[in-house]
């Protein structure tokens, strides 16, 4: 597999903190459902961030 761009997974993981933020913030309007997302989207983008290093 290819190298990912780090720019990629930098965005990834901000996205999966700035829903994780938001979800606990609202959550006794919306529910744990964006929370629990935020934590997913985290461990994806952690998941993906060893493919930023790797050789070709």
């Amino acid at each position: 597999m290819k190298r990912l761009p780090i720019w990629i997974v930098t965005v990834l993981l901000a996205l999966g903190v700035l829903t994780t933020w938001g979800g606990w913030y609202d959550r006794h309007e919306v529910g744990y459902i964006p929370f629990a997302l935020g934590i997913v989207w985290i461990i994806f983008a952690l998941a993906a961030a060893p493919r930023v290093f790797s050789d070709d």
